[in-house]
């Protein structure tokens, strides 16, 4: 068995839960549920990684050390969340109007051009910061790696994902131009994500790191597509639902994290279970999140107004905050668990501050516009 990559009965409430309304930013309509949704999601981002760092400082065997490796594990639908919501909002204006010159126009000036800057600023802060030579620089074979596979950076990759489903979602929309049963739907994706690991499996399609590619997220493209190609649909699955839905994704993480710690700690694991197990929860826990995004969306509250801030610049953070994060490993954890925990959170504020200070500073600049596409 090969080691997977560590990286990578309902019930209605009483009042129907309305549709939501979006609200005006600017020329823009937005809907509240998609920005509290990036705002949870950009926290749960920060913590994965902060938890990742803070796990090489703790002492093995340590109850920190077991808590922060479940949470680190716990936090791994960050990525599939992110392009379930990508392809939600994408679909949904898609279908509203699609011109494909103007479309992909837009996609190389939002997404393109931003993936190959930050590629090319982090493989210079890598060389800046004594994690790579400066010889790789003038080596072909790591630059084709780093922008081939999002590898410039340990979070590029994303930004790589994004762009292959771009690449072919003007090919998906016609399949959603149609009502489809949500369980067809579900089925229908899971299946083919399992035939495209049995290709790869059998040398038949050759992933060389198959978490960099848009086809190891089939189940959170489609779901994410499905909902934005039906207005309304997901308040209605979530009104009829949310009990199995929230069954569902602890019943996954219960099946999931237990594999996944045991790879974290070097064991030998099966893929297929690991990937099963990845793809159940990951495709639940997004949808999860998307119901308290929408639930807090009916809220008014601080909270709900920051999460909606935060969810505005959640690109701008999930690019900066690893430089952030860079000297904050450096500087190290105390040994003392409870002052561990306490730097640990100081860092956390730290990771997610500064970027949104920064994104708000440069807000509508040609210098925003340049490195993040807005």
């Amino acid at each position: 068995m090969a080691r997977p990559s560590a990286r990578g009965g309902s019930s209605a409430p009483a009042a129907p839960l309305p549709v939501l309304a979006p609200e005006r930013r600017g020329t823009a309509a937005r809907l509240p549920a998609v920005d509290i949704f990036r705002g949870l999601a950009i926290i749960a981002v920060v913590a994965h990684h902060l938890t990742g760092f803070a796990l090489r400082q703790a002492a093995d065997g340590s109850a920190l050390g077991e808590g922060l490796a479940l949470l680190n594990r716990t936090l791994h639908f960050v990525v599939p969340a992110f392009v379930f919501m990508t392809a939600v909002v994408l679909t949904r204006s898609a279908l509203r109007h699609f011109e494909p010159r103007t479309y992909y126009w837009a996609r190389v000036r939002t997404a393109l051009l931003p993936y190959l800057l930050w590629t090319v600023l982090y493989v210079l802060f890598r060389v800046a910061t004594g994690q790579d030579r400066a010889a790789a620089l003038g080596d072909p074979g790591r630059w084709q790696v780093w922008l081939q596979y999002g590898k410039g950076y340990f979070h590029l990759y994303f930004l790589l994902i994004v762009l292959q489903f771009y690449l072919v979602l003007p090919l998906l929309l016609p399949l959603w131009r149609r009502a489809w049963p949500f369980l067809a739907v579900l089925l229908g994706a899971f299946a083919l994500q399992f035939a495209v690991y049995f290709l790869n499996r059998a040398g038949l399609v050759h992933f060389r790191f198959p978490g960099t590619m848009a086809w190891w997220y089939i189940p959170a493209i489609t779901l994410g597509m499905y909902f934005g190609a039906n207005d309304g649909a997901f308040e209605a699955f979530w009104r009829r639902g949310w009990a199995w839905a929230l069954a569902a994704a602890l019943l996954a993480l219960v099946w999931y994290v237990p594999v996944s710690v045991a790879a974290l700690r070097g064991a030998q694991v099966n893929t297929l279970t690991y990937s099963a197990a990845n793809w159940a929860y990951t495709t639940a826990a997004a949808l999860g999140l998307f119901g308290a995004a929408h639930v807090l969306a009916h809220t008014r509250t601080w909270g709900r107004t920051a999460l909606i801030s935060l969810g505005t610049v959640s690109l701008q953070v999930y690019l900066l905050h690893p430089a952030v994060m860079w000297p904050l490993e450096h500087w190290g954890l105390p040994g003392k668990p409870l002052w561990f925990v306490v730097v640990l959170a100081g860092y956390a504020v730290l990771a997610l501050g500064v970027p949104v200070l920064l994104a708000w500073a440069l807000a509508g600049t040609p210098v925003s516009r340049w490195l993040f596409g807005r």
